[in-house]
């Protein structure tokens, strides 16, 4: 990505020594191998403990020795590699420097496509008629403008590929950039030495397919880029930027809110700051830190924290933490060190192009010397080299597991799921813990009427009638809960909101309350025994009650039930030997319940968990197996970006989603569980369409070192290649 912060400058890197960790932007970095580079330069740096260097948020997290570590050395072995280093950026700089990165890396894709559309209609044209535009005048002229064609996509499409190999090889871990450069270079001096000879046989056609084949995969790879910093985004997104203090006639920026200042938070509106409450009692939603729907009640003296929505009534907050420093601000912080913590995927193939890179160098080089040496003559031995270095071009290798995603995206997209990179598809395929968060995803995520009770005499559609008319057209939980759809606020009704509940008085004068039992008797009425008894469905619910001219008519009891088939859903995963367990913010005894429903023993559940200690126990879990955490909620958001596959469930808040790699859209868990299968029988599909790839490789190679295969049978053995892996990933099962 390009830079798009100024880089720190030595004096100011000294000054970080004695914290001993930082988190830095790494500007210019544009593959997964660039990350590997940097990360293996920067831990070479004395004093350097462990360096962590994440492509997916353009950033690097550096522990190091205060007593030992060269900070200034580090920024020069950065400057080195042909990065600039820098503070960390916000969210939407990242956003924009890759929106203005994926603009000008579809730019270079379209050149590509557009004269590699041209060079391949010849290359078919020869191998259609291949006496005639082979070796003759008419075929010599075609190579020469396939060459000519092939030239601005070798010199602009794919100069950020060569740029970024040069940087591997330089530190020492080359990657499918690294090959597909060498593989073109290649494949480009064995054109321009058979053009210069009079023949025909030029290979534009291979140097234009690995060049777009990369460039596509490059796309998918910076759109998850991209997809990191929107989650973080999307979360700074939720806590409102204005404040307003008791002494102000208005709004002010919250960052200039200091502690000790006295805020006002109005019924309904977001608290911009934590705090202490001092006058007024309310109930917050506090789900954007807890991921519980359930509104909890806060007295004076308690704690209010950013991001919370006040629901009830006005209060006045004295601030306890400022921007910055503001438990959101923490949580924050910790998933950007999530982002750049957790170690970029390898591919498969990435990892086989380290090892073959090396390998096909040495060897190319020792055929040109041992040719030379046994009286092949130069020439001779050059082209053999050469025909080493294209052979070993990874023209099937590059596409065994983009083709592959692609094909099997494809079917998950037609049952609700998305993945999100080729990446999320390979880790998903080896999954063994499952972290499952609670509200949301096992349950409904929203308060529902389980059970309802009325009074003798009392019809129970009349008392969903009377709440309906009370709730309508006010956004809250419970009042979405008791509201009818289809019906909106009438005018001919006098309505009245309080803290805990609303009365409305009727059109023949009627009083009637919907509300908690203790609004009610603070208001004077009095409630029979049998109003507060609990059933065994009712036991952990909310009650509402409803009362006419001071009547008790009845009440409901709000519950977060069950989503469909979660009980089935977990039983079937643990059936096939993944190991689940809840992670949850609500308390221990609502946790419980649900575990006990979906078949989770009490060992299985962890609860009470704030949004940093679901990450903790993520990083816990790794470090056995692969681990994934699935949730639905804006606090899941870090969990979700320390798991290896951050998982989105249906009905997920905009920054779980941003922060997920798989989402499944529709179908819930039992759609997730069908995600997870078809992902380990992807991952299967890649390893067997790489094998492929590498016997291709391992029998070509020694015939094009003994001079058996010319560079236009290999050319063709490439193009069966590509089409025998191609075919391998669309097929069916």
């Amino acid at each position: 990505m390009s830079a798009a912060t100024a880089s720190l400058s030595r004096d100011e890197m000294a000054e970080l020594a004695p914290a001993g960790r930082g988190l830095f932007s790494i500007e210019g970095m544009w593959c997964p191998s660039c990350a590997a580079a940097t990360e293996r330069v920067v831990a070479r740096v004395p004093g350097v403990t462990r360096a962590r260097v994440s492509f997916a948020t353009g950033s690097a997290l550096v522990d190091w020795d205060p007593d030992r570590i060269d900070l200034p050395g580090l920024l020069h072995a950065v400057e080195r590699l042909g990065y600039a280093i820098g503070p960390p950026r916000a969210p939407e700089e990242t956003v924009a420097a890759i929106d203005g990165e994926l603009g000008r890396l579809g730019l270079r894709l379209a050149v590509a496509a557009f004269f590699g559309m041209w060079v391949m209609v010849l290359a078919i044209m020869r191998y259609v008629e291949p006496t005639a535009l082979g070796n003759t005048p008419v075929g010599h002229t075609l190579s020469i403008i396939a060459m000519g064609l092939v030239t601005p996509v070798v010199g602009f499409s794919a100069a950020p590929f060569f740029l970024a190999g040069w940087r591997t090889l330089r530190a020492g871990i080359p990657g499918m950039d690294a090959l597909v450069s060498i593989g073109v270079i290649g494949a480009g001096v064995l054109s321009v030495t058979e053009l210069i000879q009079g023949g025909a046989h030029v290979y534009a056609d291979t140097m234009v397919m690995l060049i777009v084949l990369l460039s596509i995969g490059r796309m998918v790879e910076m759109r998850t880029v991209r997809r990191a910093a929107t989650a973080i985004g999307a979360l700074e997104r939720e806590v409102p930027e204005r404040a307003f203090p008791v002494s102000g006639n208005g709004p002010v920026d919250a960052a200039s809110i200091a502690v000790g200042d006295r805020v006002q938070v109005a019924a309904g509106a977001r608290v911009p700051l934590d705090g202490e409450l001092v006058e007024g009692a309310t109930r917050v939603d506090a789900s954007l830190l807890t991921g519980e729907s359930t509104p909890v009640s806060i007295a004076p003296g308690g704690t209010l924290h950013a991001g919370t929505i006040n629901l009830d009534a006005p209060v006045t907050v004295v601030v306890t933490a400022a921007v910055g420093d503001r438990r959101i601000d923490r949580i924050l912080g910790r998933m950007v060190e999530m982002q750049g913590n957790r170690s970029e995927i390898t591919r498969l193939a990435d990892g086989l192009a380290r090892v073959l890179v090396p390998g096909a160098l040495a060897l190319a080089a020792g055929v040109a010397v041992t040719g030379t040496a046994f009286g092949l003559g130069f020439e001779e031995s050059l082209l053999r080299a050469l025909s080493v270095v294209v052979i070993a071009c990874p023209c099937a290798l590059s596409i065994a597991v983009p083709v592959t995603f692609l094909s099997f995206a494809e079917r998950a997209m037609g049952r609700g799921v998305l993945f999100r990179s080729p990446a999320t598809m390979e880790q998903a395929g080896q999954l063994r813990h499952l972290l499952i968060d609670k509200t949301g995803t096992l349950t409904r995520g929203e308060p529902s009427v389980v059970e309802t009770v009325t009074a003798d005499g009392v019809d129970e559609a009349e008392l969903q009638a009377l709440a309906a008319q009370a709730e309508a057209g006010i956004d809250h939980p419970v009042a979405r809960a008791l509201q009818d759809p289809a019906q909106g606020p009438d005018s001919g009704i006098h309505r009245r909101r309080e803290g805990r509940g609303v009365t409305i008085t009727l059109p023949d004068g009627d009083e009637v309350r919907v509300g908690s039992r203790r609004w009610l008797t603070e208001a004077g009425v009095d409630l029979p025994a049998r109003a507060t008894e609990h059933s065994d469905r009712s036991r952990a619910a909310t009650l509402i009650h409803v009362t006419r001219n001071g009547e008790w008519l009845g009440r409901f009891a709000l519950g977060d039930p069950l989503r469909p088939a979660a009980a089935e859903t977990v039983r079937s995963l643990r059936a096939r030997g993944f190991r689940v367990a809840m992670v949850t913010g609500d308390g221990p005894e609502p946790a419980h319940r649900v575990a006990a429903d979906v078949g989770l023993a009490g060992d299985a559940v962890v609860a009470g968990c704030r949004p940093e200690e679901k990450a903790d126990r993520v990083l816990a879990a790794q470090a056995e197996a692969p681990t994934a955490f699935i949730g639905d909620g804006i606090n899941d958001s870090v969990a979700m970006a320390a798991a290896d596959v951050g998982v989105a469930i249906d009905g997920a808040s905009h920054a779980a989603t941003s922060s997920a790699g798989l989402v499944v859209a529709r179908g819930g868990l039992p759609a997730l569980a069908s995600a997870l299968a078809l992902a380990r029988s992807a991952r299967g599909r890649m390893r067997q369409n790489l094998g492929l790839a590498l016997v291709y490789n391992g029998l070509a190679i020694p015939l094009a070192v003994a001079g058996v295969i010319p560079p236009s049978a290999a050319a063709l053995a490439m193009l069966a290649s590509s089409l025998s892996v191609m075919a391998n990933a669309a097929r069916p099962g």
